[in-house]
């Protein structure tokens, strides 16, 4: 599970000179799940050479409903 951190959390968590993790523990509470988006997002993201914005980029749809035999 990723650790989903609060922008005021970013210097602590990503401090190379914290070597006790009990000083970062606080970084990891829940995250508040009204702030979480949820989107579809490309077949990008399965491939670690594609490391970029793209692969964040929400990817629209178009408004189709599907059958088991289409």
């Amino acid at each position: 599970m990723p650790a989903m951190l609060k922008p005021e959390d970013y210097d602590l968590w990503l401090d190379p000179s914290v070597s006790d993790p009990n000083s970062v523990i606080s970084c990891l509470g829940p995250f508040d799940e009204r702030l979480m988006k949820k989107y579809p997002v490309s077949v990008r993201v399965n491939r670690p050479e594609n490391d970029n914005e793209e692969c964040a980029r929400e990817v629209l749809f178009p408004n189709t409903t599907y059958t088991l035999f289409d």
